[in-house]
């Protein structure tokens, strides 16, 4: 009776044993045929791709509500713009900037102001020494007369004429890898007025070529494009900006997949521009000056 029991017991279990266990040969796909997955993500590039040519067309054409295409375009990007991640921080808290990150100076001079962050001030050069002209006699005296006549008729176009006086530029650079798509967030302050402040990506190892937002004190903040044939103003805002209150003030400048960019500045839209100059990665940050005396807290980018 005991062995009936005994194998009746074992001849339930064996089913379940049998479900249990793998099965020795899986379903076969072809690897040479696109998934799913990619197949719809080339469908929704696609789809954006076509989206953005009709947003850029109604832009050019005035067809729309700017606001309306504004707020499209911004859709479209977020479908588009692959997901970032940060790739630089740097908040000049460990008293330098020489490592973690590396920062170096083309030109010019900077320094830590504890407490602040990297800070540079430039002197102005090209101040022209005057002489004093002495008259020794009546003949003399008769020439200096004329001479003043002469200058004051004349003294618009001797100033017209005369060079300008150039600034010194301080430069300093970090290298850092950064997609096409990215978004940088700068906190400065700029303490004096009649300021130039320029930060930007580039590539190539000269710094030059590549995209800069330049910042002067009373006037339009522009976005510049610098490639092999020159420099040139690609956008720049509708109003003046002055920030010469020595507290920091936030820039966000956002690039997309598709090259439209945007910059924000203490929550305010500035610059909104879309450019495909350069398709390719860039390769560094840059920050320079041409006058006035700015401080950097923090430069953050995020890239793909």
């Amino acid at each position: 009776m005991m062995r009936f029991f005994l194998v009746f017991a074992i001849s339930l279990t064996l089913p379940l044993v049998a479900s249990a266990q793998t099965p020795k040969y899986s379903t076969w796909s072809d690897p040479s045929k696109p998934s799913a997955q990619a197949s719809s993500n080339a469908e929704v590039k696609a789809f954006v791709d076509k989206l953005n040519k009709l947003i850029n067309d109604a832009e050019k054409a005035k067809a729309a509500d700017p606001v309306f295409l504004k707020d499209l375009r911004g859709l479209a990007n977020s479908y588009s713009t692959p997901a970032l991640r940060t790739v630089f921080n740097e908040t000049f808290e460990d008293g330098n900037y020489t490592q973690g990150p590396t920062w170096n100076v083309t030109s010019g001079a900077y320094f830590i102001e504890s407490g602040w962050g990297l800070r540079n001030k430039i002197l102005e050069t090209g101040q022209t020494a005057q002489t004093e002209n002495k008259v020794n006699s009546g003949e003399d005296l008769a020439v200096a007369l004329l001479g003043s006549f002469l200058q004051q008729a004349t003294g618009a176009q001797q100033q017209k004429a005369a060079p300008a006086a150039q600034a010194q530029e301080n430069l300093i650079t970090s290298p850092v890898r950064i997609s096409n798509a990215f978004s940088m967030a700068l906190d400065f302050s700029s303490w004096v007025a009649n300021g130039h402040f320029e930060v930007g990506v580039f590539q190539g190892g000269n710094a030059t070529t590549g995209y800069r937002v330049l910042y002067r004190s009373g006037q339009p903040l522009q976005l510049i494009k610098v490639g092999s044939k020159g420099q040139s103003v690609i956008a720049q805002s509708n109003t003046a900006l002055s920030i010469e209150d020595k507290k920091f003030h936030a820039m966000q400048w956002s690039r997309s997949a598709d090259g439209h960019m945007v910059v924000i500045v203490d929550g305010t839209e500035m610059i909104r521009i879309t450019d495909r100059s350069f398709s390719d990665a860039f390769d560094g940050i840059r920050i320079s000056d041409q006058g006035g005396d700015f401080i950097v807290k923090r430069v953050v980018v995020d890239g793909a």
